[in-house]
């Protein structure tokens, strides 16, 4: 029985490879490109890659669906005082979405990304693994997913490592790739603001105060500060400072000092669950708060509806509202994942 997957093709270094692993499995493959913002559109590149590789191509306007499932919250949350996770929203609402509706449209079951992560089935859930990039590993974007999308996902970058991809195409120049790292915010590489711009009424300006409330001068806008944020605060005040919190009722931005920068905990809602099939009170794991931060131990200590309240085992840096919670179980398995509120 002939095999078939519907990949998903951007015309990097990376969708092609998958592909040539793919082909090298016997899989007959369907490139998909999924056109989602006019700013990096790669479309010439993907159909051309897709010729070089002598694989079924085909293009999906999907423009309108990203921009309702991500481009509108993220301006939406960044007016709000959150900091939202855009590639997040995208993979179930957009990216996997588009891939699936194509596989369902040509009767074929799996799909396929370059993704470094590896898919796997634990006690009759799905979920990701650690990629052998750990560099790489890119499942900390992917918690969304639903367990019918999980089922028909194959990663072939799962255990590849970056270097031998590159090493591969410098020996086998199949295509002149002029793409290079993708970037975490795609349609808006330049400046988000001028996204936000375009869907909300910027914020007005207000208080920088500290912790205690304290009055430290004037900020531009609660848009242009994140969680965290240390460099070009617009303030200075003889020691550094960054960002603690976004009170975005009453528009001030709380800055901090390093004797009071960090938290025991936090709070997440929207949770999708992977690997175990419920949250319980008392269960440990390990948590990422930020895509690029070390996992730590923790402790779910309350579930109240659809709010899940998190302890760390020690102190860490205070959490982003609008990110992502990402939480791994002892074999590095995530088992969950929540936006934090």
């Amino acid at each position: 029985m002939e095999k078939r997957v519907v990949l998903g093709l951007s015309g990097g270094m990376d969708s092609a490879y998958a592909a040539i692993k793919l082909k090298e499995e016997g899989y007959n493959i369907v490139g998909v490109y999924a056109l989602m913002h006019d700013s990096c559109n790669g479309l010439d590149d993907a159909e051309a890659l897709a010729k070089a590789l002598d694989i079924e191509f085909l293009w999906v306007d999907a423009r309108a669906t990203f921009e309702e499932a991500v481009i509108k919250s993220f301006a939406s949350d960044y007016v709000s005082g959150r900091t939202p996770n855009p590639c997040v929203k995208c993979n179930p609402s957009v990216k996997f979405k588009t891939l699936c509706d194509v596989a369902d449209r040509l009767g074929i079951h799996n799909v396929a990304t370059g993704h470094y992560a590896t898919p796997c089935l634990r006690e009759g859930r799905y979920s990701f693994s650690p990629a052998a990039d750990a560099t790489k590993d890119q499942g900390y974007f992917l918690y969304g997913l639903s367990q019918d999308t999980l089922k028909r996902i194959i990663m072939p970058l799962s255990s590849v490592v970056k270097k031998d991809i590159k090493a591969y195409f410098a020996d086998n120049k199949i295509f002149e790739f002029t793409k290079g790292e993708s970037n975490d915010i795609c349609f808006a590489a330049d400046d988000y603001r001028e996204i936000i711009c375009a869907y909300e009424k910027l914020p007005e300006k207000g208080q920088f105060v500290d912790i205690n409330g304290k009055i430290l001068g004037e900020h531009d806008g609660i848009h242009n500060y994140t969680v965290g944020q240390r460099k070009g605060l617009g303030i200075a005040l003889g020691r550094p400072a960054f960002v603690r919190e976004i009170d975005s009722a009453n528009n001030r931005v709380v800055l901090s000092f390093a004797e009071d920068a960090l938290c025991d905990g936090f709070k997440i809602k929207n949770c999708n669950l992977m690997a175990t099939p419920e949250v319980l009170v008392g269960d440990s794991y390990k948590v990422k708060v930020r895509y690029r931060a070390n996992p730590v131990g923790c402790k779910i200590v309350a579930v109240e509806g659809d709010t899940v309240s998190v302890a760390f085992d020690e102190p860490q840096r205070v959490t982003a509202k609008g990110q992502s919670a990402v939480f791994y179980n002892d074999e590095g398995i995530i088992a969950f994942g929540g936006v934090i509120c």
